[in-house]
């Protein structure tokens, strides 16, 4: 039988039982009541015959005392008790034999507080047979001709006698002799006789009533008692009964299945489970309990393959991290050397023509190879989740102004219209990675305008609740649904006819992690052929033009002024190569320079000479660069000298660890000369001269049209070399003008073409 079942026939078994026990108790308690019934009926029915008896017991002790003494009390008493049989006057509520005997002495008032009710009607109440009943009225019959003698007697003390008539008219002598004879004699007693022979009768027919009904009903109680008591202990039995099947059929089952689950929750799979020992629903749960720990064995199974690979996989990502910073040390350490010492040899009076051309090929080629070495790096740090943010103050006016002349010129060239919405609430200054803005917001217009052949794009920026808004909408091809559910993630494109552009497919997914990295969130809508909808937002904090940084602008230092001073610096490097550039860049403007191949050798120099800054590489042999930073840090005689670090590592946490050893800056390698010059300019408050290509291009190309200005400065921007090489020869630039911009171009310095555009800019403005 199953556990339902089970329960159904114990639960209707234990309530019909209860039910029955109640029905007998109830007829129990029914029965009692009808016995005390009995007794109370007994005993009211006893009282009501004393009373009679009583009653008639009263009249002649009072009489009698009358007639002996005279005295008028016992004659009122005598009336009283006639008046309370008859209801004549209220019945006393305690109004038993000895009710009178406290009332014997002269001034004894007698308290009448119940009702007027006469003994015969309380009879009637009482429920007697009529037979008994029909004794009781003989007897108070015979006791009012009792009073009748009693009355002769009483009137015979003050003379008053009765006529023919029976009237008590006749006046005379009082005659105590025939009161005394009258209340003494035979006739009297056998009126008494008379009156207790119905009593005595009527005793013996209610005893035997009595006793009949209250054995009747004694025999029904004591038959209910048995019958309850073998309710009780059945209903007792079939509890007990159920108890134990509950215990063995569920509570048992139950504990042994909690404690199987609980080994299987620790992963023991040794717990033995014998789903067939149960044919109900604890079989059924044992049996599922059992596919549970099949279940679990096949996931424990699978968690250690998956483990194994995520171990593997680890491995094999921390090696490729190791792998890629190596790489990057190891090509910057050379490529250091190579483009450091290229510029030293363009600054050489003792090269051709030709030979300086061969050096801005040998720059340009490693200043290409550097930027695939950082692009390398940062698809690693995509990879590996750990793209960084660094808030810093800047106009955010002037970026949307900067956003807006790029893309507008762009739509222009396509035929597009271009729109920036603001909201009259932007702040004005505020405090975000603005680099990663900028890249976010090129990267959805670049998109936008590379899938749109007409219409309109726009810009829509608004700010609420400290967040910054951005809409990016486009008339463009649209995306398809299945489409919309890849295009963040990485190495996705959107495929479609006529529309075959280069790219990785990282942009958007890039996109995503730096919004992600600035606290807001990305969305995109899009209907094919009719455009697609960017949202996005980034969280921010309120700044001022007081907190932006003024940096310097170290493509615009050409060299150190000449001074008369002595100022000692440390070259502290490794690799020979590294020292002797770094060496002779500071040669060139007479320096005093020490050099240490590891921080060992610094540290004596450092004990030995007076130094004024020192260049630091972090990787070294013996003592490395951040240990000697530390103790020259924690030397008592320390005199806060500028630390400069150079290393070839150039990761985020990298510069981190410099700065906590107590490093004052970071330079990472390969570095220019300009580097090094805005360096000493930082810490040793030198004077340097500034580059004058950008007054001695503007006076070439005065008379050229606006439109080149922003061409340029978009393309420059973007840093997109064959866009600009294809406008220099679209427009008349002279040869001077052309050789200068080609120069700058070569050498990467993008910031001085972008200056450039600005001032004649400002000017047409």
């Amino acid at each position: 039988m199953n556990l339902k079942r089970l329960f159904m026939l114990l639960f209707i078994l234990n309530t019909g039982l209860f039910i029955l026990v109640v029905m007998v108790i109830n007829r129990y308690q029914k029965s009692t009541n009808t016995l005390e019934q009995a007794y109370q009926m007994q005993y009211k029915s006893l009282v009501l015959a004393h009373e009679l008896r009583q009653s008639s017991d009263d009249l002649t002790r009072m009489a009698r005392t009358y007639v002996i003494t005279g005295n008028p009390l016992f004659k009122k008493q005598y009336q009283t008790v006639l008046d309370i049989r008859n209801g004549v006057k209220p019945r006393p509520k305690r109004y038993n034999g000895i009710f009178w005997d406290f009332l014997t002495l002269d001034g004894s008032i007698a308290t009448l507080d119940g009702k007027k009710i006469p003994l015969k009607e309380l009879m009637k109440e009482a429920n007697f047979p009529e037979e008994e009943l029909n004794l009781l009225f003989t007897s108070q019959n015979e006791s009012d001709d009792l009073t009748n003698l009693e009355h002769k007697a009483m009137n015979a003390i003050i003379g008053v006698f009765q006529d023919k008539n029976g009237n008590y008219t006749i006046k005379s002598k009082p005659n105590y002799k025939l009161a005394r004879e009258l209340m003494y004699s035979d006739e009297y007693h056998k009126a008494k006789i008379r009156i207790m022979k119905p009593l005595d009768k009527f005793y013996k027919m209610f005893e035997t009533r009595t006793k009949a009904k209250v054995k009747e009903a004694r025999v029904i109680v004591k038959k209910l008692e048995f019958y309850v008591t073998v309710i009780v202990l059945f209903s007792i039995i079939v509890f007990l009964l159920s108890f134990f099947i509950i215990l063995f059929r569920i509570v048992q089952p139950l504990e042994l299945l909690r404690v199987s689950m609980l080994r299987l929750s620790k992963n023991d799979m040794s717990v033995e489970l014998d789903k067939d020992k149960y044919q109900d629903e604890i079989g059924d749960m044992i049996g599922a309990v059992d596919v549970f720990k099949d279940n679990t064995k096949k996931l424990i199974t699978s968690e250690q393959k998956i483990k194994l690979s995520m171990q593997e996989a680890t491995s094999a990502n921390k090696a490729k991290s190791i792998f890629l910073v190596r790489m990057s040390h190891e090509l910057r350490t050379p490529l250091n050397a190579i483009m450091g010492f290229s510029n030293l040899l363009k600054k050489s009076q003792n090269i051709n023509e030709q030979e300086r051309k061969n050096l801005t090929i040998i720059k340009k080629s490693a200043n290409h190879l550097l930027n695939i070495i950082n692009e390398i790096l940062e698809l690693s740090k995509i990879e590996a989740g750990k793209i960084e943010i660094v808030p810093k103050s800047f106009n955010f006016e002037e970026l949307l102004k900067e956003i807006e002349s790029i893309f507008e010129f762009r739509c222009e060239s396509k035929g597009l219209k271009f729109k920036l919405i603001k909201s009259e609430n932007l702040p004005s200054f505020i405090k975000v990675d603005e680099l990663r803005l900028r890249q976010i917001l090129i990267n959805l217009l670049g998109n936008s305008i590379k899938f749109t052949k007409k219409g309109e794009i726009s810009l829509y920026v608004y700010e609420q609740n400290k967040k910054l808004f951005f809409e990016v909408k486009d008339t463009g091809i649209g995306i398809s649904k299945v489409n919309l559910k890849k295009i963040f993630k990485p190495f996705e494109q959107v495929k479609k006819d006529d529309y075959s552009q280069n790219g990785t497919g990282l942009g958007l997914s890039i996109t995503k992690e730096l919004i992600s990295l600035m606290n807001g969130t990305i969305y995109v809508k899009s209907n094919l052929n009719k455009g697609s909808e960017f949202y996005f937002s980034i969280s921010y904090e309120d700044s001022s033009n007081d907190e932006i940084d003024i940096k310097i602008d170290k493509s615009s230092i050409k060299s150190i002024q000449n001074q008369n001073f002595e100022k000692s610096i440390l070259v502290v490097d490794d690799i020979k190569e590294n020292r002797q550039l770094v060496t002779q860049i500071l040669n060139q403007y007479e320096f005093k320079v020490f050099e240490a191949s590891s921080g060992t050798e610094a540290l004596e120099l450092y004990e030995k000479n007076r130094i004024d800054l020192i260049f630091m590489d972090i990787l070294m042999s013996d003592m490395n660069g951040l240990e000697a930073i530390k103790k020259i840090r924690e030397d008592k005689n320390d005199r806060k000298i500028p630390i400069i670090t150079l290393s070839a590592n150039v990761f985020l946490e990298d510069r981190r660890k410099a700065l906590k050893a107590g490093a004052n800056d970071f330079l990472p390698k390969p570095f220019e000369e300009e580097s090094i010059l805005a360096l000493l300019q930082k810490y040793l408050n030198v004077d340097v001269y500034l580059k004058e290509e950008v007054k001695q291009t503007s006076s070439h190309i005065e008379d050229l049209p606006i439109e080149f200005y922003e061409k340029l400065k978009e393309y420059s921007t973007l840093m997109r070399n064959e866009e600009i090489l294809k406008i220099l020869d679209t427009y008349l630039l002279n040869d001077s003008t052309k050789k200068v911009i080609i120069e700058l171009l070569e050498n990467f310095d993008y910031q001085q073409i972008i200056n450039l555009c600005d001032s004649k800019l400002n000017k047409a403005v």
